[in-house]
């Protein structure tokens, strides 16, 4: 990327700092999460009636309906959900040897829902699912060698678990192997293994996969570069509601990759993907601020947006920050303090998101 010095002119917004940043994910899930009940068991009590047999018949020790009320609780459906008495009939369900009972009870504790959150039992009951061939533990299981949950950090093992998840065809573990392949993480980096998982996970309907993919053909990495291609997965994660999918084709259309150049729609994908606190997304979304591409030349929205994406870790927007100071005004200074004073105050006053997810911290390239 060129440096040098900051002038306020729109003709050489892509000429210094500026060049459009491009998400990729790491994980394999939009916003970093896994699900963490198995959403392939689906509750089929839906109804009173049905929701009171299943009751009874679990109740009378029928191990299929101990699991499919653990079920109900835990999604709410065709009773108030209830995290504690998921985790009860799941721990029946899991005490008879049922992987799924077992697998779903260990995300329960691993996130601290229903009981305690407890890594070693989480490690446990979800190992013993695995071992019997569960491809949803075996995932999980990598990902627990991976972190060092409950484990020393293996990633030899981490590999060997999420292969064992990708061969029985499961998304995640697929796209969690390209991204190990592509980062050369416990395996040697080979881009085209890397292509490989990705394919069969993005083909799986795995929103990550599909937008790494799509990063994949856009920069010729594993494929020829070919930019239909790459707008095609980006639209496809995008329309999942992948965050950083839609930065992704925010580039394209402000590049003009594929498409014709529209600086109009490039920013309302910037804006998507900035409103999910997508660095890159915010830093873009500032820059068209800064030269009033596709939005209001805006010099405190887009001093805003680079302390965002700044707040966030992304060193370039922290140089952008430093060097805008030098062309804005003591007023359009003030504003834009005063601005995130703002936003800072709001989100201390606001509630925590309580959710059945597990996050961690995404790391974006």
């Amino acid at each position: 990327m060129k440096s040098g010095f900051f002038f306020p002119s729109r003709i050489l917004c892509s000429a210094l700092l500026f060049a459009s940043a491009v998400s990729w994910s790491q994980w394999a899930g939009p916003r970093d999460s896994i699900v963490i009940f198995d959403a392939t068991k689906p509750v089929q009590a839906a109804h009173p009636q049905s929701i009171a047999e299943v009751i009874q018949a679990a109740k009378a020790g029928d191990r299929s309906a101990q699991k499919t009320l653990a079920f109900a609780f835990a999604f709410g459906e065709g009773v108030d959900q209830n995290y504690e008495e998921a985790a009860r009939w799941f721990s029946v369900a899991a005490e008879k040897g049922d992987a799924a009972a077992q697998f779903n009870l260990g995300a329960l504790y691993e996130n601290g829902r229903g009981v305690p959150q407890d890594y070693a039992k989480a490690f446990a009951l979800i190992h013993s699912s695995a071992n019997q061939g569960y491809a949803l533990a075996q995932t999980r299981l990598g990902y627990f060698y991976e972190q060092g949950w409950a484990v020393r950090t293996d990633m030899a093992e981490a590999v060997r678990w999420y292969r064992m998840g990708a061969e029985k065809d499961d998304p995640v573990a697929q796209c969690k192997l390209g991204n190990l392949y592509r980062w050369g993480r416990g395996v040697p980096r080979d881009v085209a293994e890397s292509a490989r998982w990705y394919r069969a996970s993005a083909e799986h309907g795995n929103a990550v996969a599909q937008n790494n993919l799509g990063a994949m053909y856009r920069h010729g990495v594993g494929f020829t570069q070919d930019f239909e291609q790459a707008l095609y997965w980006y639209r496809k994660a995008a329309g999942q509601g992948l965050a950083e999918a839609n930065n992704n084709l925010g580039v394209m259309y402000e590049d003009g990759l594929g498409v014709a150049k529209d600086y109009s729609v490039a920013a309302t994908f910037y804006v998507k993907a900035a409103a999910r606190g997508v660095a890159s997304a915010e830093y873009n979304l500032a820059t068209m601020y800064y030269c009033g591409r596709g939005v209001p030349l805006d010099y405190v929205a887009a001093y805003v947006w680079y302390s965002r994406a700044a707040n966030s870790g992304y060193s370039m927007a922290t140089k952008a920050l430093k060097e805008m100071s030098s062309v804005m005004t003591p007023r359009q200074k003030e504003l834009a303090q005063t601005r995130l004073a703002e936003e800072q105050a709001a989100s201390l006053s606001g509630e925590q998101t309580d959710s059945p997810f597990h996050s961690e911290s995404q790391n974006r390239k």
